[in-house]
Formats: C-alpha cells, sequence, structure tokens
C-alpha cells in the first residue's frame, strides 16, 4: 500500500478514536453564573427585602430608588480606586 492509499484509513481510525473518547460533562448555567458572581464579589439577596436605596441621574437630576424599582431585576455594583 502506498501512503496515499493509507491516509484514508489512518484518518479513518484517528476519528474513530476520538468519537470513542467520552464527551466532557457541560457546565450547569447556574454554576457558571455562581463563579461569576464570586468573582466579583456580587451577594445576592434572594428572598431579602434590600435597604432603602435612592441615587440622583447624572442627565437630569432626576431621584432613582429602589422602590420605584420594584417588581424589576436590580443590579448596584459599587467600584472605586483609591
Amino acid at each position: 500500500m502506498t501512503i496515499r492509499a493509507r491516509y484514508p484509513v489512518a484518518l479513518a481510525a484517528a476519528l474513530a478514536l476520538l468519537l470513542s473518547l467520552p464527551a466532557p460533562a457541560p457546565a450547569s448555567a447556574d454554576k457558571v453564573l455562581d463563579d461569576l458572581m464570586f468573582e466579583l464579589q456580587l451577594v445576592p439577596l434572594d428572598g431579602q427585602a434590600p435597604a432603602p436605596f435612592e441615587l440622583e441621574q447624572l442627565a437630569d437630576g432626576a431621584k432613582v430608588t429602589l422602590a420605584g424599582l420594584r417588581g424589576r431585576p436590580v443590579l448596584l455594583y459599587f467600584w472605586a480606586t483609591w
């Protein structure tokens, strides 16, 4: 057999070997989200009432409160450079 004749056989054998290997288990979406929240040091308040919070919009100075956003998901993320 020539090298050209052996190439399809070797390719088929390699493909069969790859297909016989077990597939890695997919990561659950919850685990990925939990890992991201941990890295950002986010703390969910599941089932807890958040403390009252109010701030002014930069554009027009209008007040935004958590009470005004009731029923919507809210993310408060503070950061600072010292």
